[in-house]
This record gives C-alpha cells, sequence and structure tokens, in this order.
C-alpha cells in the first residue's frame, strides 16, 4: 500500500518538475508579434500629472524674436551661380471660420507671427506673469481645484499687453480648457482670435512661433 502511494508521490514531482521547466523555457524564449501589441498599449498609457505638469512648463516664456546673424565677410570670387534647387511650398496662412476667428490649434507649422515689441518694465511685469499660466494649468487638474488662478492671469495679459506675444502665449493657453471649461469661465471664441497676428502692422516684428507641444 505505502509502495503504491510513493509512486503516486513520485509522479506529482515529476510532474511538477516538468511544467517548472516548460514554464521557463517559455519565458526565455523571445517575444512574439501576439506580445507587441500588450507593450504598444503599454507605451501608449495615459500622461501622469507629472508628464503634463512638465508639458506646462512650455507656456511659461514667450517666443523670443530671432537675432539676425551678420553676414561673413568674404573675398568676392568668379565662381558660376549654381542651379537653384526647387523650393519648397510655403505653408498656407490659417483661414478664419465662419465667424472670423482664427485659433492658436491653426498654427501647426513652425511660422511667422507679428507682434510689438513692449518697453523694458512692461516685459519684465509680462514674464513675470506667465509662470502663473503655467502653474495654473498644472494646479487646475489637481482635484477640487478649478483653472481659475490660470484664466485671470491669461487674462492680464490680454488686457495689458493685447498686441503682444503674451497676449498670444495667454490665447494658447486658454484654448485648451475652452471646450471643457469655457463656459465654467465664461471663455468666448473671440477671446482665443489671433487674426491680428498673422500679418505686419505698424510698429510689429515678426517672431517666429512653434505649434503648442500637446
Amino acid at each position: 500500500m505505502n509502495s503504491i502511494w510513493m509512486k503516486i508521490a513520485g509522479i506529482a514531482v515529476v510532474a511538477i518538475v516538468v511544467i517548472v521547466v516548460i514554464g521557463r523555457f517559455k519565458s526565455d524564449k523571445p517575444s512574439t508579434d501576439s506580445s507587441t501589441p500588450a507593450k504598444s498599449k503599454q507605451a501608449e498609457k495615459p500622461k501622469t500629472f507629472y508628464d503634463m505638469a512638465e508639458r506646462d512648463k512650455q507656456f511659461a516664456q514667450a517666443p523670443k524674436p530671432v537675432e539676425p546673424q551678420p553676414a561673413e565677410q568674404q573675398p568676392p570670387t568668379a565662381t558660376p551661380a549654381a542651379p537653384q534647387p526647387p523650393q519648397p511650398p510655403t505653408q498656407a496662412p490659417p483661414q478664419p471660420a465662419a465667424d472670423n476667428v482664427v485659433l492658436p490649434s491653426s498654427i501647426t507649422q513652425r511660422r511667422d507671427l507679428y507682434f510689438k515689441p513692449l518697453s523694458e518694465e512692461d516685459d519684465i511685469a509680462a514674464q513675470e506673469l506667465l509662470p502663473w499660466v503655467a502653474a495654473g494649468r498644472s494646479i487646475g487638474r489637481l482635484p477640487m481645484v478649478q483653472y481659475s488662478l490660470m484664466v485671470k492671469a491669461c487674462r492680464q495679459a490680454e488686457e495689458r499687453w493685447p498686441d503682444s506675444v503674451y497676449a498670444f502665449r495667454a490665447k494658447q493657453a486658454l484654448e485648451e480648457i475652452y471646450e471643457r471649461y469655457g463656459a465654467n469661465y465664461k471663455i468666448t471664441r473671440q477671446e482665443l482670435d489671433i487674426a491680428r497676428f498673422l500679418k505686419p502692422r505698424p510698429g510689429t516684428q515678426a517672431i517666429k512661433v512653434d505649434p503648442i507641444r500637446r
């Protein structure tokens, strides 16, 4: 009788060993295509609060005008002119919607916009205001907190310096919460309009603007 139980126990031990060996062998095999979707889903996981806060830092600074580079002094040469390569097509300017509003999100490539430079005093004040915009965006995502701080800072920039690059940055920050929270803060499409920045105006200078990183 004891010998029968010993045989059964031995078979059970062998079976467990076989299962463990097979499992380890499978885990050591290279991943197949079937595991690729799982990895891609893991890579596409939603951004965390800290990821979004890091992204919000782009609103803390306004684009700066590009300093013209001095041409290098070189002796004239008699080399023949090389044929010019075909120029890529220029970006078509953003088109206004039916209500003649151009939203900041219509800027999808780097391009020139036109702003009036501020005095040194106003420029310092505007630079001190933008970090409040960035911080207000991050804080607004926390539970039981709202975007009031950000909206207040944005509107202050628009009211004090409506033709400046700081007003444009404020409009960019407001647009991202417009669709979801616009009614709460009485944000209108007209408040987001950037149409006047698309063309040169008296007293303006060109500044290269990049699309917002989303």
